[in-house]
């Protein structure tokens, strides 16, 4: 498994090209990022948590404050 700290931190440059790249504001206050690609935006980091674990569970995603520009972590 790649290193958490540094996937997080290539995710978190990703969502900011990203959005940077788009000209516009997040549409939700969470990012879902997995391995540098934005896939989709949430209201709710719990959800985006658990909707990455079940749905890869190599665990290789970040759920990102889009405002903090930081990474969740799971509870």
């Amino acid at each position: 498994m790649a290193d958490r700290r540094h996937a997080g931190k290539a995710d978190v440059e990703a969502l900011a090209k990203f959005l940077a790249d788009s000209a516009m504001a997040a549409p939700s206050h969470y990012a879902f990022v997995r391995r540098g690609k934005v896939m989709c935006f949430y209201a709710d980091a719990s959800v985006a948590l658990e909707v990455g674990s079940r749905s890869f569970p190599d665990r290789e995603f970040s759920v990102i404050d889009v405002q903090a520009q930081k990474v969740v972590l799971p509870h």
